[in-house]
């Protein structure tokens, strides 16, 4: 099967807070399992729907200021025990400050050149 990613996705430890647009109290604070310039897959301890709007902050390893996001959940699976509200998320961007969008598009740029050169 061949990869149709129109970007290239990294597994990085990238701090995401999220808040649904619909339910702005709801925040939560978790490691992303991985992430690239169109989206992220994260765990997350609530359901969420498919298509919910989410308001995002990236805070990138190495940099105080977080990037703002937008996104809407592309797919949600169940992980965990049963009894467990444990998810898994994979959201796509839909919206990046330009300003944001190029020095995150730096950050991954560095990541993949550092891991394909071995120095990580």
């Amino acid at each position: 099967m061949e990869e149709s990613r129109k970007f290239v996705r990294i597994e990085w430890p990238v701090v995401i807070k999220y808040k649904t647009a619909e339910e702005p109290r709801t925040q939560d604070q978790i490691v992303g399992k991985d992430i690239s310039e169109g989206g992220a897959r994260f765990v997350v301890y609530e359901r969420l729907m498919k298509g919910t709007g989410l308001e995002l902050q990236l805070e990138v390893p190495f940099d105080s200021m977080p990037i703002s996001a937008r996104g809407n959940v592309a797919w949600i699976r169940k992980i965990g025990e049963e009894n467990e509200k444990k998810f898994e998320i994979g959201v796509i961007f839909t919206e990046i400050n330009p300003r944001d969008q190029k020095r995150f598009k730096m950050y991954l740029e560095e990541e993949v050149k550092k891991r394909r050169s071995g120095s990580v």
